[in-house]
């Protein structure tokens, strides 16, 4: 259905103000309470924080024991019947060397 003449947008004196005032608005941004609040507006989610820490290439190994992904400095290694393991805990390590053990 087409509109009539009277309900067209045309561009006009209402839109002209309203951008006007939108650049006031713009240019208040460091005044007072507008300062305020953009600073209080200006926080950094978690999410955002590790995004700009940036991408650390690490090298990942697997638990022996219970399969879990992890960062190479942090390997807990153990030497078992002469093979080095690598484990991501001392518990991890114990359990195991028990079950090894246990295979015996």
């Amino acid at each position: 259905m087409a509109k009539k003449e009277e309900e067209l947008e045309i561009p006009g004196e209402d839109e002209e103000e309203e951008d006007e005032l939108i650049e006031k608005e713009d240019d208040n941004i460091y005044d007072g309470k507008e300062r305020e609040q953009q600073l209080a507006d200006d926080g950094i989610e978690p999410g955002e924080a590790g995004f700009m820490e940036g991408y650390q290439d690490t090298k990942l190994v697997e638990c022996n024991s219970c399969g879990n992904k992890i960062d190479w400095e942090k390997v807990v290694e153990k030497v078992i019947n002469g093979t080095t393991y690598t484990f991501c805990s001392k518990k991890c390590a114990d359990h195991f060397e028990k079950r090894q053990a246990g295979l015996r």
